[in-house]
């Protein structure tokens, strides 16, 4: 398993208990499999240099995943455009199968490290209540892993060194649904 820390800009950080991607019961399929699983912390990071592409793929990683491609073509207006959606499940153990078909118990999950590096050298964790979600634009440095001979990728650590205030999308036709 190779650990990576890449200086990146993220975009959907729902990346805390209060934000997380806790799918949908009554939703598409793919929103009912997140629902089953208990929920998926995830972000678009996007690379802020192509060396960084290089070396993931030098060291191993796979570029594409079940047919698709694992370094996405995203929003020109962060990094350089091209991003890698990492993930790690709400729960923190989840159910798995060792190499010889036998059921067993891992921890992979739960939330990631938030840690805001704005004024280094001082650091401390985030705190969503006070220091609220993180909007897209924001840059930090991200942790992941790779592992599965480049087969698997999971978030591990994020530390926000520049905050984008995070703006929820509303339109008109919201509007019309909110009651004062």
């Amino acid at each position: 398993m190779a650990k990576y820390t890449m200086e990146m800009v993220l975009e959907y950080a729902k990346i805390f208990p209060e934000n997380a991607d806790m799918g949908n019961a009554d939703g598409a399929a793919w929103q009912k499999k997140i629902a089953d699983d208990g929920g998926q912390y995830l972000v678009n990071a996007y690379f802020t240099s192509q060396d960084q592409i290089d070396q993931l793929v030098a060291d191993g990683l796979q570029t594409t995943i079940l047919g698709n491609p694992r370094i996405i073509d995203g929003n020109a207006e962060y990094g350089i455009g091209k991003y890698l959606k990492l993930k790690r499940p709400v729960p923190d153990a989840i159910k798995t199968f060792d190499n010889k078909g036998k059921a067993v118990e891992v921890n992979y999950g739960g939330a990631p490290g938030v840690v805001d590096l704005r004024n280094l050298p001082e650091k401390r964790l985030w705190d969503f209540e006070e220091d609220g979600a993180v909007g897209n634009g924001s840059t930090a440095m991200v942790q992941f892993e790779v592992y599965s001979r480049g087969a698997g990728v999971r978030l591990v650590n994020v530390g926000i060194t520049n905050l984008v205030e995070y703006v929820p999308m509303t339109n008109e036709d919201d509007q019309l649904f909110k009651v004062a």
